[in-house]
């Protein structure tokens, strides 16, 4: 086992919730049940009485750092009401007494903690500065509708709903056009010569964005009109096709207001990118020529963003 690997703090949470000293999951262990040492006198604190959560030790738990500890440690939790106050208190308690245990230890000294420790602030401070700037730099709802109106034609999709008759060689979809040219029925030709699956069923692909067709059936759909089949057989890699549009219809992109917060988070990713650039474009940075073969593409510069969530 790597004993250099740390584990998350949450994580480790989890591993404490059922260690409560004997305590129920909804009992919580009180100051007396866990503390080491015991004071006569209640501990010097300037918060207000009303905000103690919970004393350990002597050190006092306000309601703002138990709320804290309870928000990163429901962070991606869907169920957040699965845990009652009194687990999550005797969660913390013991998250409280593993770190006090950790102090007593100096483990904060050892060099591979202090690293992790300073990533951890660093990464806090990185996400702190992404949000400063985009609290500093607020959207408007201007830019986001010009953002949204100048996307619609991406999200904007024609759908068709296709019929076809398959044959596995250019012969047979020869036959077989020259008889619906000569007015043959298309359904019945389907039922005769198709060897797809979907014979059975009058040659139904069903509906299929722009995106989902086959390449090969791109042009020729476009230029079809409801009831209409492709005048040449299509050849793709399953056989030969017989193109029929059984119906079309336009998927318009959803409204405005039910994108509206995706729109702001894409246009805030496009802000932090410009922020980054706007900081490189006057920072000094030096690589050692050891410690890269060339220099980074643009699409390769910048941060990762994304590595600054929920720190």
């Amino acid at each position: 086992m790597n004993t250099n690997k740390t584990l998350s703090p949450l994580v480790l949470i989890l591993l404490l919730a059922g260690c409560g000293g004997g305590s129920t999951p909804d009992t919580v262990a009180t100051t007396e049940d866990t503390a080491t040492t015991t004071s006569v006198e209640p501990p010097k604190t300037d918060i207000k009485p009303e905000n103690i959560v919970v004393t350990i030790n002597g050190r006092v738990i306000d309601k703002k750092t138990f709320n804290n500890y309870v928000k990163q440690r429901n962070a991606g939790n869907k169920d957040k009401s699965s845990t009652s106050q009194a687990r999550l208190l005797d969660e913390f308690i013991n998250y409280e007494l593993a770190i006090q245990d950790a102090e007593r230890l100096k483990l904060d000294e050892k060099p591979e903690v202090k690293l992790e420790l300073e990533t951890h602030r660093k990464n806090t401070l990185a996400s702190a500065a992404f949000q400063n700037y985009v609290v500093e730099n607020p959207l408007t709802e201007e830019q986001m509708r010009k953002d949204y109106e100048a996307r619609m034609s991406e999200l904007t999709l024609t759908e068709y709903n296709l019929r076809h008759i398959l044959l596995t060689n250019a012969d047979d979809a020869t036959t077989v056009m020259a008889a619906l040219k000569d007015g043959g029925d298309f359904f019945a030709l389907v039922k005769k010569f198709s060897t797809g699956p979907s014979a059975s069923d009058g040659g139904l692909l069903g509906w299929q964005s722009e995106f989902d067709l086959l390449p090969e059936f791109r042009v020729p759909v476009e230029k079809l009109k409801k009831g209409q089949y492709a005048t040449s057989p299509i050849k793709t890699r399953f056989g030969w096709h017989i193109l029929y549009l059984d119906d079309k219809r336009i998927n318009p992109p959803p409204k405005y207001e039910e994108v509206k917060d995706r729109v702001k988070q894409v246009l805030q990713r496009s802000q932090i990118e410009k922020y980054l650039l706007q900081l490189r474009s006057t920072a000094k940075v030096s690589v050692p020529d050891t410690t890269a073969t060339s220099a980074p593409s643009a699409a390769q510069r910048g941060i990762n963003i994304d590595s600054y969530g929920n720190n």
